[in-house]
């Protein structure tokens, strides 16, 4: 049941990330007429693209881990059997478990010291940074929920998802 809704919040991400991308693709578009007809500019375009695949690409890596379509190295998976792959997964899920744990806590710490301290960008928008990196918190939370979801489904005997293609 709760894995269920870990897998519904990560595919809510994932549409998130998706409207972030048709946004970044909109401002673009907008700069390019901006500059082609107007000579002129918004300035900040590299700013908010930055801040646009960051968040995209955290938010996006739950759904992706659910899916099995990770980048893998898979040396050692493909070569043993089945019980002891599943031993693997689970080990490997519960090692992403802690060590995305920790990175989220402190992405988390930077992301309320930054809010403290009213941190802003250095350019002409002074972003309030506490906002892209609150997303990146958000999305390596996502994963780490996904990670211990894949830990106990694996560990119960749930087949493993593995949609890599061979080189």
């Amino acid at each position: 049941m709760l894995g269920k809704f870990i897998d519904i919040l990560s595919k809510a991400a994932a549409v998130f990330a998706c409207a972030i991308l048709v946004a970044m693709t909109m401002m673009i578009l907008y700069e390019i007429i901006l500059r082609t007809f107007f000579a002129s500019s918004t300035y900040v375009l590299d700013e908010f693209v930055g801040y646009g695949v960051a968040v995209m690409t955290f938010m996006s890596f739950a759904l992706a881990l659910r899916d099995g379509v990770f980048i893998r190295v898979n040396l050692v998976t493909a070569n043993v059997g089945p019980k002891v792959r599943r031993i693997l997964e689970v080990g490997s899920c519960a090692v992403g478990t802690v060590l995305f744990t920790f990175l989220g806590y402190f992405i988390l710490k930077l992301v309320m010291r930054n809010f403290e301290n009213g941190v802003v960008s250095n350019s002409l928008a002074e972003t309030p940074l506490w906002i892209p990196q609150g997303f990146v918190f958000l999305g390596v939370a996502l994963l780490v929920l996904q990670f211990a979801a894949l830990t106990v489904r694996f560990s119960l005997g749930e087949p493993i998802i593995d949609k890599h293609e061979e080189l």
